[in-house]
């Protein structure tokens, strides 16, 4: 599969990136170690900034006048495979921008421990012209330690116009990590924020079956649950279906400040009692608190508790493989992303054409609003070298990444090497990221947009986008308005790509026409203490809900909030307290 640039690494399941999974694996579990303070720019990087303005014409595109050696750093995938003759460090990507742009990369390091050598870089007092695929912690330690460039005027004059629309996407989250006293020390990798919203995925066909709707409430919720339970919703006279299905083996029941975007949890339960646990909330005094500590929390817990008992819930859950009750079409509901097409939703339809999984919000509330999770859209950033001499040329290879790479060099090239050894390698894609794809082809089925000028939308900031456009438009079939799966076309060969039609078709409806509203943790840093003891208060925190949702006492709850302030929670409060008052 082909992905869109602005849909790339949207899920590292759903687009099957294991390059991406190795780097976040190699980055996991790194904190900060202090607050990161303002650095005024050097004399260096103000003359850097102010020379390169005289010698460079502010063209976003244009060449460099001389040959302009870049330095960096850079992770490695030991099992990467590259056409002959070509290589991490000499490629297709890297000769273009010698040849058309004057741009030239030197490595000064090339690592698979890549955060490792960060760490030593920062220790060392030195880093490259520039380094990609940073955490957070790692970018502030670099800002800490006065090794960063304020880019604020280079990124105005240089940043191609796609590549400022991007940000300005998602502006505030961005400006509140990346900017300090109005001062830009780095750039923000960006996800779609259509990736965090928890969607409601219904087997369409049984409530049909059994003369429901889709609940739009938790009492409805209860309700279809118990009918798929009891009511033989698959015909097979026997009561062997589920109904909501609960975490897998090993998983989470919630997305919190660390781990986002994954299936079969219980976020949509717990926004229904105004609970987020995870999540660092503010109390009526404005002060941080955490979410899982909270009333709202213990109430929510209380009803999935009594949901369990009732049968309700899959048996099982976090100890047995509970995906497969929906890929085996044993189960008619579950949470999860727009992308289940391609996992779970796409089995249960090859065992089953007729399985009508269809996406939907569950309301948290009577105005039918879901309060829903934010996720951390930034999760990765860049920073340029305050010693770096041609700041410009690192915010080129941005925009040319931007405006897509599938400009840049042959489909042979490009289906082999994807976006992973490009010298500015770093996520960076619109806030309604994949759902402008939809959205498209509803503004088509509308009358609202012709198909060129669809494509010349696409055209203009992502040509990715236009195959999976057109495969929209002809895999689904008249009338547009049957939503079900018999309103598509997955005959013959169009049946490989179902995850990619129905992900996009079906997963997003919820995003481009549900009512929805974020809700955001105060911060993602890590603090000291937390680096200590946060591993241990989540453990706590997990065993402790997974064990009352079970059948342990709804009362193990005051005696777990006990535990974790004594344990380095009401710490680790003050400490985040002390952050989001900077």
């Amino acid at each position: 599969m082909k992905e869109s640039s602005i849909i790339r690494k949207a899920s590292a399941v759903a687009l099957s990136l294991a390059i991406g999974a190795s780097l976040l694996a190699g980055c996991a579990g790194k904190d900060d170690n202090g607050q990161a303070t303002s650095s005024e720019p050097s004399a260096t990087s103000s003359a850097n900034q102010s020379s390169t303005s005289a010698e460079t014409q502010a063209d976003p595109f244009g060449k460099q006048p001389e040959l302009t050696v870049i330095t960096r750093g850079t992770w490695t995938n030991p099992d990467a495979k590259y056409p002959d003759g070509q290589s991490m460090e000499d490629n297709a990507y890297t000769r273009k921008l010698k040849s058309d742009y004057n741009i030239e990369i030197k490595n000064a390091f090339v690592a698979s421990d890549y955060p490792k050598q960060v760490d030593l870089a920062i220790a060392s007092g030195s880093i490259p012209d520039y380094l990609t695929n940073l955490t957070y912690s790692e970018y502030r330690a670099i800002v800490k330690a006065g090794l960063a460039m304020d880019i604020s005027e280079v990124w105005e004059k240089y940043a191609s116009p796609n590549v400022k629309k991007v940000y300005d996407s998602n502006k505030e989250l961005f400006d509140s990590m990346v900017k300090q006293d109005g001062k830009m020390y780095g750039i923000p990798g960006s996800k779609p924020l259509v990736d965090f919203l928890p969607v409601m995925w219904v087997r369409q066909d049984w409530l049909d079956k059994l003369g429901l709707k889709p609940p739009t409430n938790l009492d409805e919720l209860a309700a279809v649950a118990k009918a798929f339970v009891e009511q033989d919703p698959d015909g097979n006279g026997k009561q062997d279906t589920v109904g909501l299905v609960g975490p897998k083996k090993d998983g989470k029941l919630y997305q919190d400040m660390d781990d986002q975007n994954f299936s079969l949890h219980f976020d949509p339960i717990f926004s229904a009692f105004n609970a987020f646990p995870g999540f660092w909330l503010k109390d009526s005094k404005g002060e941080a608190v955490y979410g899982s500590i909270l009333p709202e929390t213990k109430t929510a817990l209380q009803k999935l508790s009594d949901m369990y008992k009732q049968g309700l819930i899959s048996k099982g859950m976090l100890t047995s493989n509970t995906e497969e009750l929906t890929s085996n079409n044993k189960a008619g509901l579950f949470f999860g992303t727009w992308w289940n097409p391609f996992t779970e939703i796409g089995n249960s339809w090859k065992n089953d054409k007729n399985a009508n999984w269809q996406a939907y919000l569950l309301p948290s509330g009577s105005d039918g609003i879901t309060l829903a999770k934010g996720g951390n859209a930034a999760s990765q950033f860049a920073v340029i070298s305050k010693n770096a001499k041609h700041p410009e040329a690192i915010i080129k290879m941005l925009n040319i990444k931007t405006e897509s790479l599938d400009k840049f060099v042959s489909k042979e090239d490009r289906s082999v090497l994807s976006d992973y050894p490009y010298p500015f390698y770093l996520t960076y894609s619109l806030a309604d990221g994949p759902a402008l794809i939809l959205k498209g082809m509803l503004d088509y089925q509308e009358g609202k947009s012709t198909l060129d000028e669809i494509h010349a939308k696409f055209d203009s900031y992502d040509p990715g986008a236009n195959p999976i456009f057109d495969k929209l438009i002809a895999f689904k079939t008249k009338p547009y308005d049957n939503l079900n799966i018999s309103g598509w076309d997955f005959s013959g060969d169009k049946a490989n790509d179902f995850g990619l039609v129905y992900s996009f078709g079906e997963g997003l409806r919820p995003y481009v026409s549900g009512k929805f509203k974020w809700v955001n943790t105060l911060t993602y840093v890590k603090t000291a203490t937390m680096d200590k003891r946060w591993a241990n208060l989540k453990k706590l925190e997990n065993e402790t809900f997974s064990k009352i949702i079970i059948g342990a006492p709804i009362d193990t709850f005051d005696s777990f909030v006990e535990q974790w302030k004594k344990e380095g929670g009401d710490q680790v409060t003050k400490e985040i307290q002390s952050v989001v008052k900077q």
